[in-house]
């Protein structure tokens, strides 16, 4: 009942290309992901979507009043070309706003920051602090990400891609590659949560962040009025608080709170 209300105390959209009613009428929305920890995964005791982008995503959808959506899980760098070709309507997986993304599809209003980490081999051996030091280093991160096209220009770095974080840290771990570039939310989760890593490799605590990047959500260019219709339950979930909730439930703070 609750989200019926709020739904119908929405302002009239002015957007009239129709595809918010489209989202409406087949009475979900089919929600493109990576399977990324922490940021939206399937939880494997429950059988549920969690994590920081599943759960603002969640929350944004109860206020617009659609009770059900489909999860459909690509590679990161998977997760445009998919959108472009109409298999979801709307992606969300930590993916930061850039212009050579908005080039291609267009972004929600952004709803939290961060930077990147670097990980290096447990007492970083090679005296990695910088990304000027990884220029004597096999290097790595995932595809699609900005981390790996700052890494192919850093001079004489020896430059390894991966489908997922996850596979960058398990080459890490098994000595592969000597440093990995990842979101920092995702290597904090990854130390916190499994004990194989603890003595692998660590967080260099001196590195400054390249970025501090602002995560939305991504659409279609075509898809003007869904897009309006999320910014609307976005901003209703800053000003009830329910955002700031989420992330600090995943271990985030008011700083990576995004309003601007």
């Amino acid at each position: 009942m609750a989200s019926r209300v709020l739904a119908a105390s929405m302002p009239a959209l002015k957007n009239t290309d129709g595809s918010f009613e489209r989202v409406k009428k087949s009475n979900g929305l089919r929600f493109g992901t990576s399977n990324d920890q922490p940021y939206c995964y399937i939880d494997p005791a429950s059988g549920s979507v969690v994590g920081i982008d599943a759960e603002i995503m969640l929350a944004i959808l109860s206020k617009l009043g659609i009770a059900n959506h489909e999860i459909t899980q690509v590679d990161f760098d998977g997760l445009i070309p998919s959108l472009l070709a109409s298999r979801m309507d709307v992606i969300a997986d930590a993916m930061y706003i850039t212009e050579k993304r908005k080039k291609v599809i267009n972004f929600s209003d952004g709803w939290y920051q961060y930077g990147e980490a670097l990980l290096v081999q447990a007492g970083n051996p090679l005296g990695l602090h910088s990304l000027a030091d990884l220029g004597k280093a096999r290097a790595g991160s995932y595809l699609g990400t900005v981390y790996l096209d700052w890494l192919n220009e850093i001079p004489g770095a020896k430059v390894m891609s991966y489908p997922d974080a996850a596979t960058a840290m398990e080459d890490l771990k098994a000595g592969r590659i000597d440093a990995a570039i990842v979101d920092a939310p995702v290597a904090g989760f990854a130390l916190a949560r499994n004990e194989k890593y603890k003595n692998a490799f660590e967080i260099v605590a001196d590195y400054k962040p390249k970025e501090i990047g602002v995560i939305g959500a991504g659409f279609r260019k075509e898809d003007g009025a869904l897009l309006e219709a999320f910014n609307w339950g976005l901003k209703a979930i800053k000003e009830d608080g329910t955002d700031l909730a989420i992330l600090k439930k995943w271990g985030l703070t008011e700083k990576n709170r995004y309003l601007g």
